[in-house]
């Protein structure tokens, strides 16, 4: 029996401990496994489908710096994956022979680690536990797929009353099974951004300790910037967005415990209320369309196919680019937040 359905089987569990394990907290979690990212994985990211959005974000970067005359700068990177965005992001920063930067990668899962040091084996690039470790003047924060990636809670109002999404495992129907109990934490902060009209919330408390922890880096310095894209959704009122997937196709959570990986729609009017309840920041968010189109990905388009030779590969790189930048697809589904101070 694996440790994830012995640990299961052992307790109850709330929905967040639950997907932590089934993410994280062993060596058979979803994130310690081979192959979960791009074709021959379960999901596939931006920084796979063209090395050109890595492109893009790498100016973006330039841009903001260089705007404020400034030619030496740190980049993080957290939570990087197999390190693939890291390695376009670098490669384009090092053409431009005045700025001089650094760049360091938190990452919490030894497996990716590991893969990201293949992949980046060419330039230096630094691994830190925390944010903590991080320098903070003239700091990019930067991540892709981030914030859907931590484990959520449920809470729901039965008869006006908070009740909390549980998951265990049913012996008698030999099934993993969920149901609401009478929420034990009644001050929990999330309470704290909610109208009263909510019946129901999809959160992360683990997500609100992170823009804590990054509002705190941004304010150390007046040029300090983060920008992040996920999927998700521009509105006050919750809606149930979690998912499994598995070879692409979508699944229930309960199915297979580690062999899926467990995400939901990240809720951006959320994260806002996040970094603004104490901070006076300047926050942007847009489509990853109007992002990627804004910065140039139609002139580097251009520019890289008169660089390739076969006809085959100018449609292949075509097709790439539609797929980032198409409302209807991943250009429309991706937000783009971005974070700087209000100065």
């Amino acid at each position: 029996m694996s440790k994830i359905l012995n640990k299961i089987k052992k307790n109850r569990l709330t929905l967040d401990s639950y997907i932590n394990l089934c993410l994280y907290k062993y060596n058979e979690s979803f994130y310690e496994k081979k192959h979960i990212f791009g074709p021959r994985g379960n999901f596939i990211t931006s920084p796979y489908i063209s090395s050109i959005f890595g492109e893009i974000v790498a100016i973006y970067i330039i841009n903001h710096f260089l705007k404020k005359k400034i030619f030496n700068f740190s980049i993080l990177e957290i939570g990087a994956g197999e390190g693939i965005m890291a390695q376009d992001i670098i490669k384009t920063i090092k053409k431009f022979k005045e700025i001089n930067f650094s760049y360091t990668i938190i990452e919490k899962s030894k497996n990716l680690i590991e893969k990201q040091k293949v992949n980046t084996k060419n330039f230096k690039v630094n691994w830190v536990k925390s944010l903590k470790d991080v320098k903070e003047k003239n700091l990019f924060i930067i991540s892709n797929e981030l914030i859907d990636a931590y484990p959520v809670k449920h809470l729901k109002k039965i008869k006006n009353i908070w009740h909390e999404k549980y998951v265990f495992y049913d012996k008698k129907l030999n099934k993993i099974k969920t149901k609401y109990l009478k929420l034990k934490n009644k001050k929990l902060k999330i309470f704290n951004f909610l109208n009263n009209n909510a019946k129901f919330i999809e959160y992360s408390p683990q997500v609100l300790k992170f823009v804590e922890k990054v509002s705190k880096l941004i304010k150390k310095n007046e040029n300090n910037c983060f920008l992040t894209f996920d999927y998700g959704y521009l509105r006050d009122e919750f809606k149930n967005t979690l998912q499994g997937l598995k070879k692409h196709k979508k699944v229930s959570v309960f199915e297979d415990p580690g062999n899926v990986d467990i995400t939901y729609l990240v809720n951006f009017n959320l994260i806002q209320k996040f970094f603004n309840k104490k901070n006076k920041f300047k926050n942007i968010i847009m489509s990853q369309s109007r992002f990627l189109i804004d910065n140039g990905i139609l002139t580097r388009l251009a520019q890289a196919k008169k660089v390739l030779k076969s006809e085959k590969e100018k449609i292949k790189l075509d097709l790439a680019v539609k797929r980032l930048i198409d409302p209807n697809k991943m250009g429309g589904l991706f937000q783009s937040f971005i974070i700087t101070n209000a100065n």
